[in-house]
């Protein structure tokens, strides 16, 4: 009679055994179905997302081609024979200020202009499918096709249709200083307003008279003074042959700018720079008895601040991985209680039987 009454028990424990591995499979392929609808949902949401956008790009580009198709928006360039020789093709270049993107490479096809004849060259932006910002000031330069080029013109989208004229000056290039860009002038317009730009050149050297409308001259020795490329200081006195001091006193000079202002943009850059101020210093404040105007301080300010945020982002990225293992921690617990009841009971059984004998 016993040994019914065990068997009954021990199948059912095997029933229930089974019933609740069964509920956390099912329970296991749930959650698994749920992760592959998010899955396809999220999917489903970025394709969305991208197609919007496309739909976004195509009517911002097709808004911009409608705001300069028919426009006859062009620029035209006349050429002096007796400067340059008739040109078999004529590129112009479009620059944009401060680093921002130009709307094509250097010595692109997209830049080639249109013979008008009689000297006369035409570059139409809608044609090129170049849309010109109102209010936004570019650079532009001609170039011929055996290598020679003008220098950059201020240009904007209020002297469209003007004409660059190409005269006999010519000035430093301001990236080589080993080679001269010819000088132009918009016919009909103010030069300092739309004229050749007005730049550091490579070794230190002030072309141009058109002044970008956010740039100021202590700007412009304020980024000399700063920058380590080639429209820096430290660039120049690799191949000017003179020393800071006479560079920065005579591009100083050039802009129009006194020892204090050159001072004053040391300490604003956070170079150390060896010059002194002939003026004793009255306009800076600073040390004069030493040739180093320092502003280093800055520097360690910046690398302060970039520590602080990579410590947060360390901190964020531990706190998200530790989330991520508490999930599969669970599923652990659950076959122990489950395995542990089996074994408790397996023993209860053992336990009956014996003492059955016994008797």
């Amino acid at each position: 009679m016993f040994k019914k009454i065990a068997s009954i028990i021990l199948a059912t424990m095997m029933v229930s055994t089974t019933a609740v591995v069964a509920a956390n499979a099912a329970e296991a392929e749930d959650a698994a179905v749920a992760a592959d609808d998010s899955s396809v949902v999220a999917a489903a949401d970025d394709q969305s997302a991208v197609g919007a956008s496309d739909d976004q790009s195509t009517v911002a580009a097709a808004e911009d081609t409608a705001s300069t198709a028919g426009a006859g928006n062009k620029v035209y360039f006349k050429l002096d024979p007796s400067v340059w020789k008739s040109a078999k093709q004529v590129t112009c270049y479009v620059g944009t200020h401060n680093g921002g993107d130009a709307p094509f490479a250097w010595g692109s096809k997209k830049g080639n202009c249109e013979d008008e004849g009689d000297n006369l060259w035409s570059y139409d932006f809608d044609d090129k499918g170049i849309s010109i910002e109102s209010g936004k000031q570019y650079s532009l330069n001609f170039t011929g096709d055996w290598g020679v080029q003008t220098c950059d013109m201020l240009f904007d989208s209020s002297i469209m249709g003007s004409t660059c004229v190409l005269t006999s000056e010519q000035v430093e290039n301001n990236v080589d200083s080993n080679k001269l860009s010819y000088v132009c002038t918009w016919e009909g317009q103010d030069a300092t307003k739309y004229g050749p730009v007005k730049l550091i050149t490579s070794i230190g050297n002030v072309i141009g008279t058109a002044y970008w409308a956010d740039t100021s001259p202590y700007d412009m020795l304020l980024n000399f003074i700063k920058s380590d490329g080639k429209d820096g200081l430290s660039n120049a006195l690799n191949f000017n042959g003179k020393t800071a001091q006479q560079t920065l006193d005579d591009t100083a000079k050039a802009l129009g700018l006194s020892s204090d202002h050159i001072e004053k943009a040391i300490k604003e850059s956070g170079k150390t720079v060896e010059w002194k101020n002939p003026n004793g210093g009255n306009g800076g404040g600073g040390n004069t008895d030493t040739t180093t105007a320092n502003g280093g301080s800055n520097n360690s300010n910046s690398s302060s601040s970039s520590s602080s945020s990579t410590t947060k982002t360390t901190s964020t990225s531990s706190t998200s991985t530790s989330g991520s293992g508490s999930v599969k921690s669970g599923e652990g617990e659950t076959l122990a209680f489950l395995f542990g009841g089996i074994m408790l009971a397996a023993a209860g059984v053992i336990f009956l039987a014996r003492k059955k004998r016994e008797e």
